[in-house]
């Protein structure tokens, strides 16, 4: 197994379990984080080497990604497994299984959430057409997209919907001083060192307006990211008396009135739960410029994606200042009750788009029955 993101880590993960639940007693082995470790993946290179974002970050540690991917090759075609499963991370993971194929590896390829060839970069396809047998995306117009195009794609639904618990036994997993907070809202500046580094500072900015005007900003750091940078963040955070939970950040997103969040996972998190989000997004201008020319959706949050509508505002690069957070968050805390209510009922019609639950197994079952 290959995961170097936190979420790409969590399905590798919840698989691993399945796979044991389902009687598979083989060695399971591979990259990735501290949740995989906990899962009993036997993890031989870390996955916080690839917690990277941005064309221009990713270019930056070319050297050292080349030197893992080597190793990695090497030692998967020397142990020959059965099969090989990766998530996420498409710049590491498909150059990881193209070279395995070009080295004649015979055993069985399984993607789970796949690159988002239908957004951006489709030249894509044709290498996970060679080189995946099947791929497991999260979403429905993902998976007809992925076949339409010749690849082989399993859905039945988002893994989501079957992890997710009630709002209040969700905040049960809060301190009592957290739980019973009305005025908490959600800063969550990601789970990969860049994108912290580019968002936080900001965050902290509008944080402290909102705590001059009565709220109760509080900061999630992300479980995933490596223990050094966990403590860096932490201490920053405390030295400018913010308040910090450590613990799933969907815990402390259930007792949101809303939150500001790096674009990613987190964004449908808030939208299961039906906590409105302000939705942020900044890069190098090299990463944005590529990106500008080369992505074809027009939003990037994936229940935006959903409904073909901004569900959530979205502050992409020039536009994600602490003024323009203020601004939207400010815009939802005094907005009229109708307009809550319709956004709400948006939210309720994304989530209805997700599919059934018992994805996990469904994954487990389909990688015992093809390897």
């Amino acid at each position: 197994m290959s995961s170097g993101e936190a979420s790409g880590d969590h399905y590798t993960a919840s698989v691993a379990k399945s796979l044991r639940k389902l009687g598979y007693e083989g060695d399971i082995w591979g990259m990735g984080g501290k949740e995989p470790r906990e899962a009993g993946i036997r993890t031989e290179w870390p996955g916080e080497d690839l917690q990277l974002f941005g064309i221009a970050e990713v270019l930056s540690s070319v050297p050292a990604l080349f030197s893992m991917l080597n190793e990695m090759t090497d030692r998967i075609m020397q142990r020959a497994p059965q099969c090989v499963i990766i998530a996420d991370s498409p710049d590491f993971n498909l150059r990881l299984v193209q070279r395995l194929r070009s080295k004649g590896y015979r055993g069985k390829v399984f993607y789970i959430s796949p690159p988002t060839v239908w957004a951006w970069r489709r030249g894509r396809i044709k290498q996970i057409y060679a080189c995946v047998d099947e791929c497991f995306p999260l979403f429905g117009f993902e998976d007809e997209f992925l076949k339409q195009n010749g690849c082989h794609s399993y859905w039945i639904g988002h893994p989501m919907l079957e992890e997710f618990s009630e709002k209040a036994e969700l905040i049960k997993n809060l301190p009592d001083d957290l739980a019973n907070d009305k005025k908490i809202i959600a800063f969550m500046p990601g789970s990969r060192k860049i994108e912290i580094k580019n968002l936080l500072p900001i965050m902290e900015n509008t944080a402290s307006e909102l705590m001059s005007l009565g709220w109760h900003p509080v900061f999630s750091i992300a479980p995933g990211l490596n223990e050094l940078e966990r403590i860096k963040i932490k201490e920053r955070l405390e030295g400018r008396s913010f308040d910090i939970y450590t613990g799933h950040g969907r815990d402390l997103l259930a007792a949101s009135c809303c939150s500001v969040a790096a674009c990613g996972t987190v964004a449908v998190e808030s939208m299961m739960l039906g906590i409105y989000m302000v939705v942020a997004y900044k890069v190098s201008r090299f990463s944005a410029f590529i990106g500008k020319h080369l992505i074809k959706t027009p939003y990037y949050s994936m229940p935006n994606i959903l409904l073909n509508t901004e569900l959530f505002p979205e502050l992409m690069q020039e536009e994600a200042t602490s003024g323009n957070m203020l601004e939207e968050v400010i815009k939802w805390i005094d907005g009229d009750d109708e307009t809550k209510k319709n956004i709400c009922k948006k939210m309720d019609l994304a989530r209805n788009m997700l599919g059934k639950t018992g994805v996990y197994e469904s994954w487990a079952k389909r990688i015992m029955e093809i390897s």
